[in-house]
């Protein structure tokens, strides 16, 4: 399965939505979606609740992402809503480095 990605401002967030599998084969695809749309000064969402595959390298490129905007002052939030996902980030650590919630409703009445 590839992975798909869309965008959509919602306020100050920029939500990039990820649909399919985070493996090996998509890591340039997510990536480069990340380096593309993290701008500075802007809310960063990052939707997984479509992600059926999450590989180690994968939460690696999403915990250097999360220590970039970290570094710059600048918010990072995951959706996601899939319990196998939520244990997996909580057990790599993603949890201390981002908040994890369960709507991009929880994050648009911010």
């Amino acid at each position: 399965m590839s992975l798909r990605v869309s965008t959509q401002e919602i306020g100050p967030h920029l939500v990039l939505a990820f649909d399919g599998a985070l493996d090996l084969s998509s890591l340039p695809r997510f990536s480069d979606a990340l380096a593309r749309h993290l701008r500075p000064a802007m809310s960063a969402v990052l939707d997984l609740d479509g992600i059926t595959v999450l590989d180690d390298a994968a939460v690696g490129i999403l915990l250097g992402a999360a220590a970039r905007r970290r570094e710059a002052g600048d918010p990072l939030t995951v959706v996601c809503t899939n319990p196998a996902i939520i244990e997996r980030l909580e057990r790599m650590g993603v949890g201390t480095s981002v908040s994890i919630v369960s709507s991009v409703l929880d994050i648009a009445s911010s």
